[in-house]
């Protein structure tokens, strides 16, 4: 890309050359925290609803159960939900669904980063 910058002798302005690099691995690295972040943002809300006892028959509510229940479908009642008295309950599956996200995010990032870096 050429940038101008500035008036040089004789009144011509002078430019100057900047070389922009790509970087796959970095660019995947953004993708694949921007999707585990996603992810991690439904799990949180749901845990924070069930802690607060929101009533499911909630138009919002129920659609963030559902989808962060699609994604914990592969950790279904794996734990118990801690009943804390009313309607509030802590989901542990929720927990060790965003554990096992988190984890494999990070796992993505590292073969990806190897793959690209070793390609270089």
């Amino acid at each position: 890309m050429l940038y101008p910058c500035g008036t040089g002798y004789g009144g011509r302005m002078a430019t100057v050359i900047v070389e922009q690099d790509y970087y796959p691995a970095l660019f995947v690295a953004r993708v694949v925290n921007t999707i585990i972040g996603i992810i991690e943002a439904f799990l949180i809300v749901r845990l924070v609803l069930e802690l607060f006892g929101a009533n499911p028959a909630a138009p919002f509510i129920g659609w963030i159960y559902s989808v962060s229940g699609a994604l914990m479908a592969p950790f279904a009642n794996a734990f118990p939900a801690l009943s804390l008295g009313g309607a509030s309950s802590l989901d542990l599956t929720a927990l060790l669904a965003m554990i096992v996200y988190a984890a494999l995010g990070w796992l993505v990032i590292e073969v990806l980063s190897f793959i690209f870096v070793s390609h270089t």
